[in-house]
């Protein structure tokens, strides 16, 4: 139980180094970026706090799998180059149960891997969109100039008289419904303006709204009219019916979803045994070779991915075959080159 604790130990104080490293490097990198944005007026500066913080999950979905890959390396290394190998096979350890310890803490990092893949980046994700939506919607109702007819991108017209301090005056709205070539709806008011609480939030005083479908006509008057209006009123209604491709990338999500927690655990049997040094080598002289198969089979899981997204090819359980390949490929080194195996 001492050397398992003393083993994990290392193993997940490595992983947090690593990962602490390489997490304070990717949000440098991306600061700078977001900053030139900022220069150049495509970006708030007040959002960079915010993009930065709900991308944060997707840096560490792909730094933990890299960082456990990495720590288990090291580990590796030093154990074989301080002799502490020989201090295992002394105390009982074999092949087998090396791999089983490396085993339940790459389980440990998987659920992790998983929790991010499955929930904290989606939502995250979901957060992030919400925002670039409300601040894209305000700074385009914003834009619009006073005295001209706006077409907006849902075949609406949008026209106000005046505008001082984002606030427009006497407004004429006219809806177009796609679906309904016998619908007629506008609006006029007093004043318009976006609500300072919900950037999706548009608010009309004192005007009158009139609606005609048919023969049916509704005319009303209102002191107050509040309308969600968000990414639809300027891009129009999307449609809730789900196309076929539309099923496809779903499935195609989940399988990806499951791909970098697999990734983990496949991890182990890739790191154990290129990891072995020789007593005379130095404890990093592997990291590099160790690093190329982990990019290269990262690589290869991106490069179907993007073939699954453009269409390239169709079958989305290809994702599987690259872990299953590299599944073998590190079974037959545990096979040939186990760590507690002597030369």
């Amino acid at each position: 139980m001492i050397l398992q604790r003393y083993l994990l130990k290392d193993i997940f104080s490595h992983t947090g180094a690593v990962g602490l490293v390489f997490l304070l490097v990717i949000l440098a990198s991306r600061s700078i970026q977001y900053l030139e944005q900022v220069s150049r007026g495509e970006l708030s500066l007040e959002l960079v706090f915010w993009v930065i913080l709900f991308r944060l999950p997707e840096f560490l979905e792909l730094i933990i799998p890299f960082s456990f890959f990495l720590s288990m390396v090291l580990v590796i290394g030093r154990l074989c180059s301080d002799n502490e190998m020989i201090i295992l096979e002394q105390n009982g350890y074999s092949n087998s149960r090396l791999l089983k310890l490396f085993v339940v803490a790459s389980l440990f990092f998987a659920l992790l891997t998983s929790l991010f893949s499955f929930w904290v980046t989606p939502t995250s994700k979901s957060n992030l969109d919400n925002i670039y939506q409300q601040t894209s919607f305000k700074e385009d109702f914003n834009s619009i100039q006073p005295g001209r007819f706006i077409f907006l991108k849902d075949g609406s017209v949008f026209y106000a008289e005046e505008k001082n301090n984002e606030i427009f005056s006497n407004i004429f709205l006219n809806f177009s419904n796609p679906k309904s070539k016998n619908s007629e709806s506008f609006l006029t008011a007093k004043k318009s303006f976006i609500s300072s609480e919900d950037p999706n939030l548009v608010f009309f005083e004192e005007g009158q709204s009139f609606s005609k479908d048919g023969k049916n006509q509704v005319k009303m008057s209102f002191e107050l009219l509040s309308m969600n209006a968000g990414k639809n009123f300027f891009l129009g209604e999307t449609s809730n019916q789900k196309n076929v491709n539309e099923v496809q990338l779903s499935g195609l999500k989940n399988i990806w979803k499951m791909s970098l927690p697999l990734l983990t655990l496949i991890a182990v049997f890739l790191a154990l045994p290129l990891s072995k040094i020789k007593p005379r080598q130095g404890r990093y002289s592997k990291v590099l070779p160790c690093l190329i198969v982990f990019l290269v089979y990262l690589g290869l899981l991106l490069l179907v991915k993007g073939w699954l997204d453009e269409g390239r090819i169709t079958f989305a359980p290809s994702l599987l075959l690259v872990h299953l390949s590299f599944l073998l490929l590190g079974l037959i080194l545990m096979s040939k080159f186990s760590p507690l195996r002597t030369d």
